[in-house]
């Protein structure tokens, strides 16, 4: 379970990052709020967190477990263009066929909240909900 939750995780790093706006408003953390994968919903896990933090154009992923230390589970580059959220993983600790590729996702932003949907390279259609925390 906690490796399908990565693996979706690690795509969704790739529609956040695209979601962090030229405006600025996404610069800090936003934690994984749930989704909808191929039609399937996805609770946010009640054992971990996934974390996103955004700077001015870069993205790191992290999953928070307890009290252990925060693990990077990937990072990368992103680019937002009108309503258009490019993102360009460049580290993944899971196999990835997606590094150095840029991804683009429609994003919504209201307030504390993010929404970002898409459809991966794989076919997969997915909408992420995000929550602002930090």
């Amino acid at each position: 379970m906690k490796t399908q939750v990565i693996t979706k995780g690690i795509f969704g790093i790739f529609i956040m990052i695209q979601v962090a706006c030229s405006s600025n408003t996404l610069k800090g953390t936003w934690q994984y709020d749930g989704g909808i994968y191929d039609g399937k919903v996805q609770n946010a896990s009640a054992d971990f967190k996934m974390q996103r933090t955004y700077t001015e154009g870069k993205y790191e992923a992290y999953i928070i477990e307890g009290t252990e230390e925060p693990e990077k589970y990937a990072t990368g580059r992103y680019e937002i263009k009108g309503n258009e959220f490019l993102v360009t993983s460049e580290f993944s600790s899971q196999p990835s066929q997606l590094i150095g590729k840029t991804i683009s996702y429609k994003y919504k932003l209201e307030k504390d909240k993010l929404t970002i949907n898409g459809i991966l390279p794989n076919g997969m259609n997915v909408e992420e909900y995000w929550k602002k925390v930090k």
